[in-house]
């Protein structure tokens, strides 16, 4: 009886475990910087068409702005990528109110 509880205490641990480890490494790949790093390039593939654009009806050629719009965007989201973004916004506001709810009971019991 005590080994059954004990395993139960223990799968539930894992999941647990596996669960903040995924929220972690969530958390950490939406705050390198990637979709920062992806506007920057987009700005300057967007400042060289300008230019290019601006060299071409300098020199009187004719101009189409299709030849100077590129839309390379690929959406590599995924139900499995949106179902962990999703997870780690409710998680992230479970913690913060707890972490709010838990410093209100502090201050209430010091002062």
């Amino acid at each position: 009886m005590e080994n059954e509880k004990k395993k139960k205490g223990t799968f539930w641990l894992r999941i647990l475990g596996f669960l903040f480890v995924l929220y972690i490494s969530l958390t950490i790949a939406i705050e390198t910087g990637y979709y920062e790093a992806k506007l920057a390039e987009k700005t300057t593939i967007t400042n060289d068409a300008m230019k290019q654009f601006e060299e071409d009806v300098k020199n009187g050629l004719d101009v189409d702005i299709t030849d100077y719009i590129t839309d390379v965007h690929k959406d590599y989201s995924n139900e499995t990528t949106k179902a962990g973004v999703a997870f780690s916004s409710v998680v992230e506001t479970v913690m913060s109110k707890g972490i709010t709810e838990m410093v209100d009971i502090l201050k209430k019991l010091f002062t």
